[in-house]
């Protein structure tokens, strides 16, 4: 017995010694939620089995905690817990394999332990440590007996094996718990997912990969018109198609048929768009679009005033623009002609008033002239009449067409043409009235002394032109509305480049009559690029 032994045995009980990774232990007891008291059948179970097999009066599975020793699960005994300095238990978590005391007794480490001396005056213990999956030991299954008695090899051997047990049913309580939270949160967040979907003014449906309605809103229902009863949690999203196909406002055809077409779409596609209009006249713009674990979700929206404003104001539009362009152009034609002269000498206030006047017909005929092309385009009225030209010789003319405007605000054109002919077929009138209004745009935009850099390349079967200046750029908060009608970016009027909000609009449906695409290049640094794709052909 060593000194230190003695003196804590002359002074009471021996303590148990403290680990050197006692902190990494305490961990792994939090890490398995077995802190604190309290008793589980599963425990319970195994203790009670532990006894009959090796005929012991009590049977543990204890946990060492800081202070005290914890009994998850115990047979014979109705303690809860002790404490951790006269636990036997203390001592077992020490060992490699299991700890057997043949006699208490006589054993320095426990012949004074309140647990021998008094109750349940313990004479035999047998405790194997419990080692969870990073090795430390957090407790032990130990059998207990008012007798001394021997404990072989073989049955050392039993009570490890059981103590195994012991830890497999730990790791899949942990498991378990882990499990629960994480159902726990999927509900928490489907909850969470329903109070928002009901108060979201649109139609909202999420179906599973096997087309089962998982969730929706009311305001679905209400906007397809469904009976309550016909929506319900696993309902099959076919049925429903089936439904709105019967009554025709999926477009003619068999209902069946048509139910295969959606669900072909559904397969193949990632997101789609339609609109369809109700028997009772209601227009819904309908939105699809696919989330992970392959369901989708789907969105509908009342659009039916929407159309009607954007119908009445583009037929007052258009209206307005051909009542307006017949007297403009006799204003602009008279003001024109007296500047000319025609009427006499003017004074020279006079003239500045013509003048102006003049300008301002200019911008009157221009902005009606927009109106007109965004209403031809709308309508699909606008002709257009293509013929290979080589892009080059088109840009040119372009270029030299608008360098007299260039020279107002000071600033240089300059050309990067490519050494082989790049053609396409395209509606040169209308080409140029897309790179004419790029190129003003960018003079406008362009300090005094810039450059305004246009280039023209070809890249496998597609034309690339940009149009890159070295004014402000273009704000990320204006980009998403910059090829929309009558958007103009704030601070445009201020700073003199007031415009009808309509010229990229205008481009940007050219272009795509063309087959292209029109973009504002994100990467560019300084400035603003603009860059059009068009499908381009072999030249002859």
């Amino acid at each position: 017995m060593s000194g230190t032994q003695e003196r804590q045995q002359h002074s009471g009980t021996v303590k148990p010694p403290i680990p050197a990774d006692e902190a990494d232990r305490l961990q792994a007891l939090e890490h398995y939620r077995l802190g604190g008291i309290g008793r589980e059948q599963p425990f319970d179970h195994i203790t009670q089995f532990a006894a009959d097999l090796f005929d012991a009066p009590m049977s543990l599975v204890s946990i060492v905690g800081s202070d005290a020793q914890c009994f998850r699960g115990a047979c014979g005994i109705d303690e809860t817990h002790t404490p951790r300095d006269v636990a036997f238990c203390a001592f077992a978590i020490l060992q490699p394999e299991v700890m057997v005391v043949p006699d208490a007794a006589k054993d320095p480490r426990f012949r004074s332990n309140p647990l021998v001396t008094g109750a349940p005056h313990i004479r035999f213990y047998a405790g194997a440590p419990l080692r969870v999956a990073n090795g430390q030991p957090i407790g032990t299954l130990c059998i207990i007996d008012h007798e001394p008695r021997d404990f072989g090899e073989q049955e050392q051997k039993r009570l490890a094996q059981l103590a195994r047990t012991v830890v497999d049913l730990i790791e899949f309580r942990v498991e378990g718990f882990a499990a629960e939270e994480h159902r726990r949160k999927l509900d928490d967040e489907r909850q969470l997912l329903k109070l928002t979907v009901e108060n979201v003014s649109g139609g909202v449906a999420v179906v599973d990969r096997d087309l089962r309605l998982m969730l929706w809103n009311q305001a679905f229902v209400d906007l397809f018109d469904y009976a309550p009863d016909s929506v319900t949690g696993g309902r099959d999203a076919r049925d429903l198609i089936r439904l709105t196909a019967q009554r025709g406002e999926l477009g003619p055809g068999d209902p069946d048929q048509i139910v295969t077409g959606f669900v072909e779409s559904i397969r193949t596609s990632d997101s789609r768009r339609l609109e369809i209009q109700r028997r009772n006249g209601r227009i819904l713009d309908i939105r699809r679009e696919s989330i992970r674990g392959g369901r989708f979700i789907m969105t509908a929206r009342d659009v039916t005033q929407e159309r009607q404003i954007s119908r009445l104001k583009d037929e007052l539009v258009s209206t307005v623009s051909h009542e307006l362009r017949t007297p403009l152009t006799a204003i602009s034609g008279a003001l024109g002609l007296m500047a000319g002269g025609a009427a006499g000498e003017l004074p020279d206030r006079a003239k500045q008033l013509v003048a102006i006047g003049s300008k301002n017909a200019e911008r009157l005929i221009h902005l009606v002239n927009d109106l007109l092309d965004m209403d031809k385009l709308q309508s699909g009225k606008l002709v257009f009449h293509f013929e290979g030209r080589e892009l080059g010789l088109l840009l040119t003319e372009a270029i030299e067409q608008i360098e007299p405007y260039a020279e107002r605000f000071g600033v240089r054109l300059a050309f990067e043409r490519p050494t082989d002919a790049v053609v396409a077929k395209v509606d040169s009138n209308r080409l140029c009235q897309v790179m004419t209004n790029l190129l003003s745009n960018a003079c406008k935009f362009s300090p005094s002394g810039g450059t305004v850099r246009v280039s023209l390349q070809r890249a496998g079967d597609s034309a690339h032109i940009s149009v890159a200046d070295e004014g402000p750029g273009i704000s990320p908060e204006f980009r998403a509305r910059l090829f929309k009608r009558f958007e103009q970016e704030d601070g445009a009027h201020q700073q003199g480049h007031a415009g009808t909000g309509l010229g990229l609009a205008i481009s940007k449906a050219i272009v795509e009559a063309h087959g292209g695409s029109i973009t504002l290049d994100p990467e560019t640094e300084k400035g603003a690029t603009f860059r059009v794709e068009l499908p381009a052909v072999t030249a002859s």
